[in-house]
């Protein structure tokens, strides 16, 4: 009997060091979870404000997008007006040279007969 008691309490101080051991064990994990937990909910912050910020730089990117054919839009317009006052100044560029040569041509006639 005991030899009977002795192996009992043997196997308690066993089973009592492996109920101490898993409760450390269990102990651990839960600090463990709790520490990804925290990681999870700062990630889940972090990837909402980058959303926000993605967000952000497409509605700028999108409205930059519409200034820029706005001013692309405007350049053409610009470039077309320059090319016609271009061909107009010329077109009376050239008018008003024919016009003072005439005029040469008459000034000179007119020299001729008084001379």
């Amino acid at each position: 009997m005991t030899s009977i008691n002795s192996k009992a309490s043997s196997e308690k101080r066993s089973v009592e060091g492996v109920v101490h051991t898993m409760h450390a064990e269990l102990d651990d994990i839960l600090h463990q979870a709790k520490n990804y937990e925290e990681k999870a909910k700062k990630a889940m912050v972090d990837a909402g404000r980058l959303a926000d910020e993605l967000r952000s730089e497409q509605d700028h990117t999108y409205s930059q997008e519409k200034a820029k054919k706005s001013l692309q839009s405007q350049l053409s317009n610009l470039e077309d007006q320059f090319a016609e006052a271009s061909e107009n100044a010329i077109r009376g560029g050239r008018n008003t040279m024919a016009k003072l040569e005439t005029r040469i041509h008459e000034l000179e006639t007119e020299l001729g007969y008084v001379q």
